[in-house]
Formats: C-alpha cells, sequence, structure tokens
C-alpha cells in the first residue's frame, strides 16, 4: 500500500473535456515512470463529464517532491490550458 496519495480535481473549460482527459492521460503516463511512484488513476464524474480526479500513489511525500521537479512546466501545459480554474489537490497518507 502507498503511503503517500496526492488527489487533483479539475474542472475543464466548456468543451474542453476531451481535451483535459487526453492531456490527463499523457500526464499519468509521465508520472507513473518516475521513481517512488506505486501508480497513477484518472477518474471522471459520472453526472459532470467536464469533472476528472487524478489520483498519484507515491512511496513517500519526498518521493512526489522529488518527482515534481522532473517534469518540466511543458508537461503541465496542456493540462493547464484545458482547465476552467485552478485544480483543487489534497495530499493524503493511507490509513490502512
Amino acid at each position: 500500500m502507498p503511503a503517500f496519495l496526492r488527489l487533483y480535481r479539475m474542472t475543464a473549460h466548456e468543451s474542453e473535456g476531451p481535451a483535459l482527459r487526453a492531456a490527463l492521460e499523457t500526464l499519468a503516463a509521465q508520472v507513473q515512470r518516475i521513481e517512488g511512484c506505486e501508480g497513477t488513476e484518472l477518474l471522471q464524474d459520472c453526472d459532470k463529464p467536464d469533472q476528472f480526479v487524478l489520483l498519484e500513489r507515491w512511496t513517500s511525500a519526498e518521493a512526489h517532491k522529488a518527482g515534481g521537479k522532473l517534469l518540466g512546466k511543458e508537461a503541465f501545459a496542456p493540462v493547464m490550458a484545458a482547465l476552467a480554474g485552478p485544480p483543487e489537490a489534497a495530499s493524503l497518507n493511507a490509513l490502512g
């Protein structure tokens, strides 16, 4: 079980849902290759298809911080271009 999880909730600009999904799928694939990442999961809201949740699983908070530094700003540009506003983010610890 991962020790640290990072959750991002994002809403796409109107009609940008498919673009945001594609950008998040690409970003998730890049994140999964980083040492310390134990996987990602991309979820789409059933009732609000322009809303997505990206969940990253990490061995530690330190691994997450180090991993974030390995991705350049260009990795996030397509995601940021499709967002209606800033993502909501939360750092979580597994309780079991």
